[in-house]
Formats: structure tokens, C-alpha cells, sequence
């Protein structure tokens, strides 16, 4: 059957239970139990260092670990059972929280288990990537009565994408929102003890509400096989990303978001900058989420080719506000001089970083699309690839956030860093809208 032409992907609903539920409500616990311990770590460190750059260089280690084999751990997302990859992951990432939580752990041991934690996010995020892409395919086929290989099967990802972002970031507000003052009151081993209960629970709901579906990529081998095999899926995405200028440019865009990551990274120095009280941390962690969730909630609702379009502006305006950072100086000048003055700098800064969360969600668009250019044998390392990209951006973000921060202030480096940024994705967004006014580009969209 030939796709319809002028449908619009909004208009078909997404599936309220079934498995996709059982994808979201697992994300939303297990992102709502992980905040408590990335801000559980963020502030033992600054408590046992008080050093800038070392509390960026944690936060820092939840994106950089997965350069050392994330993009080879991307391939198992298509050679093992995606159902079981997933279980196997979480509770992996249980187990090594759970040795975080033991007090008066050395800090090298946060630093590695954080790591660890962040690699087996790899092949997760590659798994659950290729997965709720099928989910909704077979929805699509059996509730719509679209034909297998019709490209309208693929209608509902963009917007399903969407929805998992939007809970995502629900699942970050309620373990942000409060999560400074949680972390004070319990204590930063029972903070880790409940991210170990969350990742449990996920692990389980994902066991029972998943469908049991075959390897795309056959049945895994053993040995050396598997591990050329995965060498071979990795070069076969990698041949994409060289070979098609439309991929090129959406990694681009999807490493970007980095920039994005430079306030939280330095978010407890830059809030005693301010002279605000360590409650406000989770707070302002939080606004970015709020963000996240209005942008991906309009996101949701746009059609594909919208999305596209507004890519290159969105981008350039996720970092647009943290360039503003540079009038800093001028509210902490304020505060020194009237202490009582520091909630309306937290709320200054709280606006600009809920307006970069809601523009950062050009990157689900960009997601979206990419996933959208490869086939199934190969979506799961496509995915982890994508998620490695990300992390990585955030990542080098994250530390050079910090390591600014530590030879001049915490806003200082925010401001310095969303500078560069507003500069790289307007020459992105310039690049994008070329390729987009291209003759082939038009010619196959009145195709």
C-alpha cells in the first residue's frame, strides 16, 4: 500500500498501555531514582574536594566513559535479544550503585562506578532506541492496518521519541526537584541505595511487559566471531555517517547539545557564587527539565517536516541563554551587596535554563531522523552510536565547564562555553538549511 499522502503523524494517536507503556514508566522510576544519586555525588565530591573542577569531572563522568567502547558496545543492541540486553543492563547498573552506596567510599570509586554505570547505558539506549521504534511499527501495522512495508509504519516514532523525552524529563524533576534536600536529609548512601531500587524495579516491569522479539542481526555468536561481528555492524553505520551528507549534519547536531550540559556541571559552585543556599542546587538542576518537558510536549504535536525546519533555530537558541551568562558578574555584585537579594538572581537563572531545555529538544527531532535513514539490523547501534555522540558532547561540556570554572568563575565558564556554542550550531543551522534547499532534497519531498 502506497503511504497517503498529506497524513500527518499527530494526527495518529500513540498507544496509551502495551509495551510502550511499559518502556516509559520503567524509564520515568529509573531516571527519577538516578538524579538523587548524580546530585548524591555531585555533592560529596564538592563537600570532600570543595574544587570546581572536580565536581565538573563528575558530573562529567556519566558522558565521557562511554568513549572508551561505547561505540562497539552500540553493536550488542542488534546481536542479543533487545528485551534481555535491556534487563541485563539495568541490573548490571544495580549492582554497581549499590557498591557506590557504601560509606566513606574512596572517591575513585565513585568516579568508577559512575563509569560503569554510564557504559552499560550504551547498549540500553541502543536496545530501547531500536525497540520502541518496533513497538510502534507493529502498532502501526496491527491497530492501523498499515502494510509492512509501508514508510507510514514509521509515523509514530518521532512523536513516541517525544513522549519518552517528556517522561524522561517528569522522571528528572521529581528525583531533581527536591533532590538536594533529599540527599541532606537521608544521606547520600541511602540516595545511591534508592537509584539501586529503581534500576530493580525497571528491570523487572521491562522483563514482564516486553514482548520477547529475535535479534535483528541473527542469532549472537561467541568469541572472536562476536566481536568482529560487532566490528563489522560498526563500520557499517560508520559508512553512513560518511557517506550520507543528512547524517553527517544530524550527529552534528546531536553532539551539539553538549554545550547544553555546562551549567549543571558547575551548578554547586555557581549556586554559592550566587549566595544561595545548597537547597537551591536541585531546583535550578531541575529548571532545564521543565524545559525538556514543555519543548518535547510542543514537539510532540508538530509534524516531521516542521520538526526539520526549526532544527537550526532551536539549536542556536538551546545555548543562546547560557551565553547570557556573562552578566553574571553584575547579579553576584547585587547579592554581595544586598545578601537578601539572591532569589531573584536564582529566578533569573532558572528562566534562561528552562529556556535552553525547551530549545535542546531539536535533538529528538534530529534522533528521529537519523534512526529513520538506517535499517533494523543495524538501529540498535545507530541508536547507541547516537547516545555515545551525546554523552560525549555533554561530556567534554561538562569538563571544560569545569575546568573553566577553576581559574576563573562558575558563570564565567557557562557563559563561555554557550558562547562557542551559539557559533557552532548557527554554522550547523546555515549547513542544515543548505542541504534542505538542495535540488535532491526537493525533488524527493515532491517525490
Amino acid at each position: 500500500m502506497a503511504r497517503r499522502r498529506g497524513t500527518r503523524p499527530d494526527r495518529v494517536r500513540l498507544p496509551r498501555g502495551g509495551e510502550f507503556a511499559a518502556v516509559w514508566v520503567g524509564e520515568l522510576g529509573s531516571v527519577a531514582g538516578d538524579q538523587l544519586a548524580k546530585v548524591a555525588v555531585a555533592l560529596l565530591v564538592f563537600d570532600r574536594t570543595g574544587s570546581a573542577a572536580w565536581t565538573g569531572a563528575a558530573y562529567a563522568a556519566n558522558f565521557l566513559a562511554p568513549l572508551v567502547a561505547g561505540p562497539l558496545l552500540a553493536g550488542l543492541a542488534d546481536r542479543y535479544r533487545r528485551r534481555e540486553l535491556m534487563v541485563a543492563c539495568l541490573l548490571l547498573q544495580a549492582l554497581f550503585v549499590a557498591l557506590m552506596a557504601i560509606p566513606a567510599a574512596p572517591i575513585a570509586f565513585l568516579f568508577a562506578g559512575t563509569m560503569a554505570v554510564a557504559l552499560l547505558q550504551v547498549p540500553f539506549k541502543g536496545a530501547q532506541g531500536a525497540v520502541v521504534r518496533q513497538i510502534l511499527a507493529d502498532y502501526m501495522i496491527g491497530e492501523r492496518g498499515v502494510e509492512p512495508d509501508d514508510p507510514a509504519r514509521d509515523d509514530l516514532n518521532g512523536p513516541g521519541r517525544a513522549r519518552l523525552v517528556m517522561l524522561r524529563e517528569v522522571g528528572q524533576l521529581a528525583g531533581l526537584g527536591g533532590a538536594a534536600a533529599v540527599v541532606l536529609v537521608i544521606g547520600t548512601s541511602w540516595a545511591l541505595t534508592a537509584d539501586v531500587a529503581t534500576f530493580v524495579a525497571a528491570a523487572i516491569l521491562l522483563r514482564s511487559g516486553l514482548r520477547d522479539r529475535v535479534a535483528p542481526a541473527g542469532p549472537a555468536s561467541s568469541g572472536g566471531s562476536t566481536v568482529a561481528s560487532l566490528f563489522t555492524q560498526l563500520r557499517t553505520a560508520a559508512s553512513l555517517v560518511r557517506d550520507d551528507q543528512a547524517v553527517r549534519l544530524l550527529v552534528g547536531f546531536i553532539a551539539l547539545i553538549g554545550c547544553t550540559a555546562a551549567a549543571d556541571a558547575v551548578i554547586v559552585p555557581l549556586v554559592a557564587e550566587l549566595g544561595a543556599p545548597r537547597w537551591v542546587v536541585g531546583p535550578l538542576l531541575a529548571a532545564d527539565c521543565v524545559g525538556m518537558v514543555i519543548g518535547a510536549r510542543w514537539l510532540e504535536g508538530q509534524p516531521g517536516s516542521r520538526k526539520t525546519r526549526w532544527m537550526g533555530p532551536m539549536a542556536v537558541l538551546s545555548v543562546l541563554p547560557l551565553a547570557l551568562f556573562w552578566l553574571e558578574p553584575a547579579g553576584t555584585a547585587v547579592v554581595a551587596r544586598d545578601p537578601g537579594s539572591w532569589p531573584w538572581l536564582v529566578i533569573g537563572v532558572g528562566v534562561l535554563l528552562v529556556i535552553s531545555g525547551a530549545c535542546s529538544n531539536y535533538y529528538i527531532a534530529a534522533n528521529a531522523d537519523l534512526t529513520e535513514r538506517v535499517a533494523d539490523s543495524v538501529a540498535g547501534t545507530a541508536n547507541g552510536l547516537t547516545s555515545t555522540i551525546l554523552r560525549a558532547g555533554q561530556g567534554i561540556g561538562a569538563i571544560t565547564a569545569g575546568a573553566i570554572a577553576q581559574f576563573s568563575s562558575a558563570g564565567m565558564a557557562v557563559a563561555l562555553v554557550g558562547s562557542l556554542g551559539v557559533l557552532l550550531t548557527g554554522a550547523a543551522g546555515v549547513q542544515w538549511r543548505r542541504f534542505q534547499r538542495s535540488p535532491q532534497v526537493r525533488s524527493t519531498a515532491q517525490a
